[in-house]
């Protein structure tokens, strides 16, 4: 159960990265995005769920991308101010620091909503109910 979870969690941190990142039209090769979505693929290698966290990074990626479009066509886009709270003033912050704090405030933030295709990847991932005994004849609690 806890590594469903953990499956669940890495899909869902898949999409919203993806979706930051091309949100906030930053360049996927920069080095701390890479990193990023590096380790994301690793750990999604040893889940066993590469194709599925490609799958949502991608989407997200795709979704932020549409999105920042939209916005911009529309001439609605949104002072950062606005929509996240306001940001610490730190001095001599490295920009990889500045980045991080940007995604972890932005990935917390409403405008990223999980669509259905990435909720179906995270319900692929779930024990079949067939598969599991029936109650009268499991553990009792």
């Amino acid at each position: 159960m806890v590594i469903a979870v953990k499956k669940e969690d890495l899909i869902k941190e898949a999409y919203r990265f993806g979706y930051f990142v091309g949100y906030k039209g930053h360049t996927e090769w920069v080095s701390w995005i890479a990193g990023k979505k590096r380790e994301i693929y690793r750990q999604a290698e040893e889940l066993g769920i590469y194709k599925e966290v490609k799958i949502a990074y991608e989407k997200g990626l795709q979704d932020g991308k549409e999105r920042r479009m939209k916005e911009v066509a529309q001439g609605l886009e949104k002072l950062e101010d606005e929509i996240l709270p306001e940001k610490p003033k730190v001095e001599n912050v490295e920009e990889k620091e500045e980045i991080e704090i940007e995604f972890s405030r932005f990935s917390k933030t409403p405008k990223i909503v999980e669509p259905p295709e990435i909720l179906e990847l995270i319900k692929a991932l779930e024990e079949p109910k067939m598969l599991t005994l029936p109650k009268m004849l499991g553990k009792e609690e």
